[in-house]
């Protein structure tokens, strides 16, 4: 077994790598979301690489197609549940707002911490999750997305295809 990967700490791709990787997907892909994703991540100490990953599961690399629509910017299905075509989970007003919830429903299920210093609560399912019980990617198996066997790890294996992506200097794919 792999060993297990934390949701807590830095991160390692840079937003260059990110962008590449998601527009070798889909060359529409916004140049906005890696940035979002590392800033907001490093405020609450969450690898915001990896939760860009999941982004990029959830989202069909921002192509949608689910329930989940582009203009709710929602990008981790939060509130979405089962297939239904009513409730499609979770509207945000901004890019920034829809990474910042993320972020912050990953930071509510890998600690029991309260939210940094200056920091408003977006999501509106936090208070829902059972705190500090997903401290690592696979953990979310399960708990994330049901029954989701397999659901932590196959964001790490986007990861992992993400880190191998050769970087290239952003000002050549802006």
């Amino acid at each position: 077994m792999k060993e297990k990967q934390t949701i807590t700490g830095a991160s390692i791709a840079t937003e260059e790598q990110m962008l590449a990787f998601a527009r070798s997907v889909n060359p529409a892909f916004p140049a906005e979301l890696p940035r979002l994703y590392i800033e907001i991540g490093n405020i609450y100490g969450i690898r915001g690489d990896i939760a860009f990953c999941q982004m990029l599961k959830e989202t069909g690399y921002h192509r949608f197609g689910g329930i989940v629509q582009a203009n709710q910017h929602n990008y981790a299905g939060i509130g979405a549940t089962g297939n239904s075509k009513t409730n499609k989970g979770n509207y945000f007003q901004t890019p920034e707002q829809g990474v910042r919830a993320h972020i912050q429903h990953l930071y509510a299920y890998a600690t029991k911490s309260n939210l940094p210093k200056n920091e408003v609560l977006i999501d509106p399912r936090f208070k829902y999750v059972a705190r500090g019980t997903a401290p690592n990617w696979q953990d979310l198996n399960g708990k994330w997305a049901v029954p989701g066997k397999g659901y932590g790890e196959s964001i790490l294996d986007i990861y992992s295809r993400m880190l191998s992506m050769p970087v290239i200097p952003k000002e050549t794919i802006q």
